[in-house]
């Protein structure tokens, strides 16, 4: 008896993280290339055609600060576009290097070869648009020394009340990733950082709740799917 509820929670354990992984985003491949000036503006036509954004929001409990993504694509690009509500944008005073930005405000993209994350390239974009991208393997094995893909290009825009980061990824490097039935596995997230009595307090925005105990955007349960049409 005792072996079958241990087989019983495992293969529930292996559905739910199936379930998490089949959340699904429809990105519109469009025939006109070069469909977005990646000025981090987000007003080409094409934007405007996008019928649904992604919402982030915190999994473990805080208040979230409006955070929305859109994609789109065309036969050179995959385009993302992140529209941030920030009151308060912590950028690292004294920037020497891609690293300073994990002490920054800012939006997360990553791309996985497989849905168990064992090949997987993350860009982390702060608020002038200065990325950190770095290459990974299950669990929290950092490559920081891989470079974003020829191509890869982001700019952003800081606004009254928030900044907005827009940028394209490559089909070349994206095609890598395609599964069956044009499936990509991706992640979006947010690192959101205030002051508040000379402490830094994180705030943590994903996609797809992880159902982790703490924050933690580096687990396949992470994981969405973009289904490119």
């Amino acid at each position: 008896m005792y072996t079958i509820h241990v087989v019983m929670l495992v293969l529930l354990a292996e559905l739910l993280v199936s379930c998490q992984c089949e959340k699904k985003y429809q990105v519109v491949v469009r025939l006109d290339d070069n469909l977005v000036t990646i000025d981090g503006m987000g007003n080409e036509a094409a934007w405007q055609g996008v019928d649904d954004y992604i919402t982030l929001s915190n999994p473990w409990g805080e208040p979230s600060p409006k955070t929305t993504l859109a994609l789109t694509a065309d036969s050179r690009n995959l385009y993302f576009f992140f529209d941030v509500d920030d009151d308060e944008i912590l950028l690292e005073p004294e920037y020497t290097g891609k690293r300073d930005v994990e002490k920054e405000d800012r939006v997360e993209l990553f791309l996985s070869k497989d849905k168990k994350m064992n090949d997987y390239y993350c860009f982390e974009i702060d608020a002038e648009g200065r990325t950190l991208s770095y290459r990974c393997s299950y669990y929290r094995n950092f490559d920081f020394d891989w470079p974003p893909p020829s191509g890869f290009h982001v700019a952003c825009q800081i606004r009254p009340g928030g900044y907005s980061g827009e940028g394209c990824v490559p089909m070349d490097f994206l095609r890598g990733f395609i599964q069956k039935g044009n499936q990509v596995y991706f992640g979006a997230y947010r690192a959101e950082f205030s002051r508040k009595n000379g402490r830094i307090i994180e705030n943590w925005q994903s996609w797809i709740n992880p159902s982790t105990p703490e924050p933690d955007f580096h687990v396949p349960m992470s994981l969405g799917v973009m289904v490119l049409k």
